[in-house]
């Protein structure tokens, strides 16, 4: 698994990042109601795809010690909250680790468990991997661009950047042994409680939207094309834009009664994390949000579900059938 903060299950809490979910009330939902690392009150979307499958959640790799290392065989999450697929994205929040760099540590902590590189493809070649990532790039990479270099780079440029680097990277993971892959799209992130609050408006940011779906248009064109490239890979890509569209559509049919606030006392004007230790809403299933820019528990569960069982979710077959391809 790889991505940024909607994946990240601890790893950033073994690194000198301020993007971190290691303390309270982060985690209030979770199996003894304690902070894991998890941007959320209890399990992420990665958790409930791994639960159907039969799996134990996958661990942060920088929390499993040598041994673990040595004979883990179901599963290691990769995510980095606040990096994304560019390598200056996340910079102002510390280390954390970029696509690329999630790639390196992989190709690191995987090769040793095999006598050969193709018993470690032949192996890969049969697992899922799971990649969600594009989001920090663009909240915390091309948001915080000055005027003069947004005017010298628009974001469809910027967003090509970002395909092209995410290709790069696919092909290395396919050159180790990937061939099969899950793809998110990156969300709508210009109705998150963060930009409300910024925006100080009841209404979503329609350019912040509107550079998530020129991003998810280059990457669900991308899958196909890569698809043909290399032989034997399958990728089904997760429109997870569609999902947030559908539920703030009609949030009385997914059990929702509040689509803008988050469940927390944040700071900065619910513009920033959470203040520490401050207890959460009571009402958390009711909320689309846990923090300003995260999602709860039950929304995650909604995207595991729709994805699992919906082609036109997770497409061009649900998630269902492509495990058992």
């Amino acid at each position: 698994m790889f991505g940024d903060s909607t994946v990240d299950s601890g790893k950033n809490n073994f690194l000198p990042s301020t993007s971190k979910a290691n303390y309270p009330p982060f985690g209030v939902d979770f199996a003894d109601g304690k902070p894991t690392g998890r941007f959320s009150n209890g399990r992420i979307e990665a958790d409930f795809i791994a639960q159907v499958a039969g799996l134990p959640f996958p661990p942060p790799c920088l929390g499993l010690s040598k041994e673990e290392q040595k004979t883990l065989r179901t599963g290691v999450n990769y995510g980095s909250s606040a990096c994304g697929v560019l390598p200056d994205t996340g910079k102002l929040f510390g280390t954390c680790l970029t696509f690329d760099k999630q790639t390196g540590l992989f190709e690191t902590t995987v090769q040793p468990l095999f006598d050969s590189p193709q018993k470690m493809a032949d192996y890969l070649s049969k697992s899922l991997f799971f990649i969600s990532i594009g989001n920090a790039d663009i909240s915390t990479g091309y948001d915080f661009l000055d005027n003069t270099m947004k005017q010298q780079t628009p974001f469809p440029k910027f967003a090509q950047a970002i395909s092209q680097k995410f290709s790069d990277n696919i092909k290395r993971l396919y050159d180790l042994g990937a061939h099969k892959l899950l793809v998110n799209s990156v969300g709508m992130m210009g109705c998150s409680p963060m930009v409300f609050n910024s925006k100080h408006s009841t209404t979503c940011d329609d350019e912040y939207n509107e550079h998530a779906q020129i991003l998810n248009k280059l990457l669900s064109d991308l899958l196909p094309k890569l698809q043909s490239e290399l032989f034997g890979s399958k990728f089904i890509f997760a429109d997870v834009y569609k999902v947030f569209a559908d539920i703030f559509a009609s949030p009385n049919s997914y059990g929702f009664t509040n689509t803008r606030d988050c469940c927390c006392v944040a700071d900065e004007n619910g513009t920033r994390p959470y203040i520490p230790d401050i207890r959460p809403c009571n009402n958390r299933n009711d909320h689309v949000f846990f923090d300003p820019f995260h999602a709860s528990e039950t929304t995650h569960f909604i995207l595991a579900k729709r994805c699992l069982k919906e082609s036109l979710i997770c497409s061009p077959i649900n998630l269902v059938d492509f495990l058992r391809a």
